[in-house]
């Protein structure tokens, strides 16, 4: 678990690292502007055998979301526990390597998005069009497919290294 914990940090401090340099997420997106945590959620969740630690793990991180990069209060819990439930299909009907890591990745962040729009919409929170979210979408798709690969690649060999099969 340990291994997860570290690349959760990982990827929540380089969320922040890339806000930094790409500030203008709504406005003009980066294509190295993606949601690192939540691809990292994606990647270590085939690991765990005891879901009841990835959920807490999920939750932390969603909570440490909320608090230091959004002004919305618990948004990410429960869109992070709805991605959650695709993210749990979709490992149990299609085998778990690099493609499908990455396309469990893309569906992830491509949900999470509409999820958050039409919550905020719908609290009329929405500060963005519906416009600028499909380009959101659009510039994400390339900056999650590379880190998605960077993180299954540094999960598995780290997994192989440390002889992890899963997480109990």
């Amino acid at each position: 678990m340990v291994i997860s914990i570290i690349l959760l940090i990982i990827s929540f401090l380089l969320e922040s690292f890339m806000s930094i340099y790409f500030p203008a997420y709504y406005i003009s997106p980066s294509i190295f502007t993606t949601l690192y945590t939540l691809i990292t959620l994606v990647v270590i969740y085939p690991y765990f055998s005891n879901e009841k630690k990835y959920y807490l793990l999920l939750t932390t991180f969603a909570i440490l979301l909320d608090i230091v990069y959004t002004s919305t209060i618990l948004l990410n819990i429960v869109i992070f526990f709805i991605i959650s439930l695709i993210i749990k299909i979709l490992n149990n009907i299609i085998s778990y390597n690099v493609f499908t890591s990455c396309l469990v990745s893309i569906i992830s962040v491509i949900s999470y998005h509409i999820l958050s729009f039409i919550i905020l919409t719908i609290l009329n929170i929405n500060s963005y069009s519906l416009s600028n979210l499909f380009t959101i979408i659009y510039s994400s798709i390339l900056g999650t497919i590379i880190y998605s690969i960077i993180i299954y690649l540094v999960s598995k060999i780290l997994f192989k290294k440390y002889d992890l099969v899963s997480i109990k």
